[in-house]
Parts: structure tokens; sequence; C-alpha cells
């Protein structure tokens, strides 16, 4: 509550889950909690109605010494909640000072408040944090970049570091900086030994997890989790194998020129291997048939006719990240992304019970609806995004988007 203002506030618990239960048992937990609320409305009084430290500026950032091993300062630093158990490189004055370097941006200024807690976010904090994270001063243009896209409002930070899902955030890098920085976009884009990838992802998470407050069991509800959430996604699109040409960030109107980041909130990936397909319409067959049913049951029903969540249908997207032989494949049938975009379109669709009749209710206009009507998962093409990334293999790997997210953040590295 001190995040949004509030010294204290009034709360009454009630019996989780309420998610999967029948009406009247829902209806029961209600009434087991109204006393309670009744008494807290009319008697409930807060216990302080200040906060020490408001209003404190965030820079600069106040100086600690610390005597010790490189393991003790790393305890001391997980043991503060400055750190996610992972090592981090010690943020000593000279390095931020360093990293300071790699921007002309005013170190006091607050880039972004970020949720939930509403922490302030300096420009001298992102150089703490990338300092930490294993980031050089070269990366400061990527990393405000970065934090640019992620604080859209689009993006919807708060829901998707705060559900019960296993989100993950995801940012594709396009443009000269790829090779500038060494980017990875090749074999293992998604896994280790991608040094700038990693410390870039563990800097988003850095974020996320010490200012925002974005943290395991309160309040981040992941019930599972990810490994994502030590080092979000961070990978580039290999443009030099992609068989269409054009970029991702060119389809979206940035010059070649351009570095441009693209960020979206997706839930863990599903992976296609398919060593057997000849074509690339028997390829997209098997990448559509995964596609449906990824993310199932509440994120699945991404049509959702009933417009759930308030959002449109364009909202609801997702990402096929196909491997350049895959990639290939495709385009030898498919000569444009849009007419491979189509014919998922139509082949992404799974039976109406796999919805659940409670999620995804069609209007009269779609006609006669059983158990058995194949539902398209998604209604326009704008919700189908391909980019060409890894290496060598007969793999895709796919990511349904969090339902919050209005739409794919797409901002331009600035030049320092």
């Amino acid at each position: 509550m001190e995040s949004i203002g509030l010294a204290d506030m009034a709360f009454v618990e009630a019996k989780h889950p309420m998610g999967m239960l029948p009406l009247a048992e829902i209806r029961a937990r209600a009434d087991e909690t109204f006393n309670e609320i009744v008494e807290k409305a009319i008697k409930w009084k807060p216990s302080r109605t200040s906060i020490a430290g408001l209003g404190k500026p965030p820079y600069p950032a106040p100086r600690l010494q610390f005597k010790g091993t490189y393991a003790e300062l790393n305890k001391m630093f997980y043991d503060k909640g400055w750190s996610l158990g992972m090592p981090v490189i010690p943020p000593t004055t000279e390095a931020v000072a360093a990293m300071l370097k790699g921007t002309t941006h005013n170190p006091a200024e607050v880039v972004w408040v970020v949720p939930p807690r509403m922490g302030q976010l300096t420009v001298e904090l992102v150089a703490t944090l990338g300092t930490m994270a294993g980031c050089k001063p070269e990366h400061m243009p990527i990393l405000l970049a970065l934090v640019k896209a992620f604080s859209h409002p689009d993006y919807d930070w708060r829901g998707s570091s705060t559900t019960t899902g296993p989100t993950v955030p995801i940012a594709v890098i396009n443009g000269p900086i790829i090779d500038q920085l060494g980017i990875g976009y090749g074999t293992g884009v998604f896994g280790g030994e991608q040094p700038v990838n990693i410390a870039l992802g563990y800097f988003v998470n850095l974020v996320g997890d010490i200012v925002g407050g974005s943290v395991a069991p309160d309040p981040d509800k992941s019930s599972h989790g990810t490994r994502a959430d030590i080092s979000a996604l961070i990978i580039g699109e290999n443009e030099k194998a992609n068989p269409w040409k054009q970029t991702y960030a060119e389809e979206k109107g940035f010059k070649p020129t351009d570095s441009v980041v693209s960020v979206f909130s997706g839930y863990t990936g599903n992976c296609n291997v398919d060593h057997s397909s000849v074509t690339g319409k028997a390829l997209l067959d098997t990448i559509s048939f995964g596609l449906a049913g990824s993310a199932s049951g509440i994120s699945s029903c991404l049509t959702r006719y009933d417009k759930g969540y308030g959002l449109d249908n364009k909202s609801k997207y997702a990402f096929l990240f196909l491997g350049p032989e895959h990639a290939e494949t495709i385009q030898k049938d498919f000569p444009t992304k849009k007419a491979a975009e189509e014919y998922v379109l139509k082949k992404a669709a799974v039976p109406y019970w796999a919805y659940g009749a409670q999620l995804c209710t069609p209007p009269k206009e779609f006609g006669t609806v059983t158990a058995d009507t194949m539902i398209p998962r998604f209604t326009s093409t704008d919700q189908i995004h391909i980019v060409v990334t890894g290496g060598p293999g007969k793999q895709t790997q796919m990511f349904p988007s969090f339902p919050t997210n209005n739409r794919v953040v797409s901002v331009i590295v600035e030049k320092q």
C-alpha cells in the first residue's frame, strides 16, 4: 500500500480459490466473509496515517561501504532483496560512473515508475542495475530503450509480472545494433552462451523485481514461474537467414538503418519439432496445430468473441519464432510472410469444447455451434507475428501473448 501512498488499508481475506467452483459454493464463501466486511466498513481505523521517508528523492542513490569477499557481498545483496539469487557484479561507484558515460541522459532523470511497488527508476539506477547484470557502457542506449518499451501502457507490466501464469518478458532486436553489441541470433538464441542477451535479460528482471517489487510469492503470484523470471528473453532476429529479406522491424515501418527493440509479454514457449514436412503447407499445418493449443484454457481462446478482459480480438496475438530451415521451407510455398500468416489464420483452430463454453461465446452470425465445431484461434493476420531466429535444425518456437498486452511495443534505440 505504501507504493501508492497509503499508510494502511482494510482487507478482508476470502477463502481461496474462487476459480473453477460452482456458483453456489462461491456464494457461500462470499457469505462467510460478509459480516467481516461490514465490520471493517463500519469500525476499521488505520493503524497509521503517515509513511516514513515519503517524498525522499530517488537521486542520488545512497552509497554504502562493504568489506568482505565476493561471495559475502552477493549474500548481502540477496538478503536485502537487491538481487534474484544469481551472482551480480558489484556496482561500485567507479563502475556505475563508467556505465553512465554510455549515455547523455541526466543520471537524475526518472525514466520509469515501476509497478507494482511504483519504485522510481533513474538513469543512475539503470546504470547500477546494468552493472550488476554484467552490461557494459555501450549497452546503456539499449537498456534505456528496453525500459521505454516495457514501461509503455500497452505492455501492462503490472499484470504480466503479478499474474499466476508463467509469463515471460520478451524482446526482439533488429538493426545494426545486433552486430555492434554482439547480440545473439543464431544457435541457442534462447539459451546459454549468449552473454549479451543474458545480461540484458537479467537487467530487465532486476528492474522488475528490485525496483518494481514483483517477487514471489507476493505480489508475483506465478504458480510455477519460469527460469526466464531470472533473465528475460532478449533475442536478435537472424536477419541474414530470413528468406523473406524484410526484417520484423521493417514490416512495422522502421528503416533498415534503425536499431529497434520490440517487446511483448508471452506465456512459456511451445516447441514445434517437424523433421518430416517437405512442403511449406505441410509444415505450417503442424505449426498451426501446435499454436492453436498453446496456453490452453482461458488464454487459448484468443478469438474470444465475448471480448473477455474488455479487449478486442487483435490484442490476443502470438509469435512464431521460426528456425531458418523451417523458414526456408515455408517461404518456398509462401513468397510473403503475409501469405504464410493468412494460411495460419485459417488452420489454427480447435474444437469448441477445448475453449470452454463459459470463456468463448461466438456471436449468432457465427452460426450453429456444437462441441466439435472448429473455432479459429485468431480473427486477423495482425495477431500472427513471424520472426526468423536461431540456427540450423528443424525447430520453431511459439509464444502466445499475455491477454492484457494490447499490442507489441516497438521503440528505436537512441544514438548517444
